[in-house]
């Protein structure tokens, strides 16, 4: 087993600062983070290994429901903004603050509808390393870096104890 490609320390975050170099071969498996000020370096020796599980996070993928209910949110306010101050008053609106701020709520409502119908799916592994002494490391990396699946995939193949607990994970990471 050698292995070395970048991955997120704890969670993944988007374009988050967690991120560092996750490297392992047959003695140790390493994380250096990019920024040390977010996360320490961790070095685990794969003797004090007891377990590696993988699991599938699929919080990030993008959401229909939410972006139907931004969409439904977003067009009650542009009925409430025209109603209050437009309506019957073409050719003098009543624009005050409100008015301002709403058309502001409808402009970020708009780009989050946007976001969540055609937004980029985050599909993350998450890879649990247990430790002798009852430690959880946890690393993970995106379906779409095949690097880091790459790396998984070593990690099953190697000698340590690896569990799979997604199906589709399972068939992905064989391949």
């Amino acid at each position: 087993m050698h292995f070395e490609t970048e991955a997120f320390i704890d969670e993944y975050v988007i374009d988050g600062e967690n991120t560092g170099i996750f490297a392992g071969d047959d003695t140790h498996i390493t994380y250096t983070p990019e920024n040390p000020d977010v996360s320490p370096s961790v070095s685990i020796s794969t003797d004090e290994i007891t377990s590696v599980t993988f699991k599938r996070d699929t919080s990030l993928y993008r959401n229909k429901l939410l972006g139907w209910f931004f969409a439904v949110i977003t067009v009650l306010l542009i009925l409430v903004v025209y109603m209050v101050s437009f309506a019957g008053q073409i050719t003098d609106p009543d624009v005050n603050f409100i008015t301002f701020f709403m058309t502001l709520l409808i402009i970020g409502g708009v780009s989050t509808t946007y976001e969540y119908f055609n937004g980029e799916d985050y599909d993350i592994i998450v890879t649990y390393i247990r430790t002798n002494d009852g430690e959880f490391h946890v690393f993970t990396g995106r379906m779409k870096n095949t690097e880091f699946v790459e790396t998984c995939g070593e990690l099953i193949e190697s000698d340590l104890e690896t569990r799979n607990q997604n199906k589709k994970l399972k068939t992905e990471l064989s391949d």
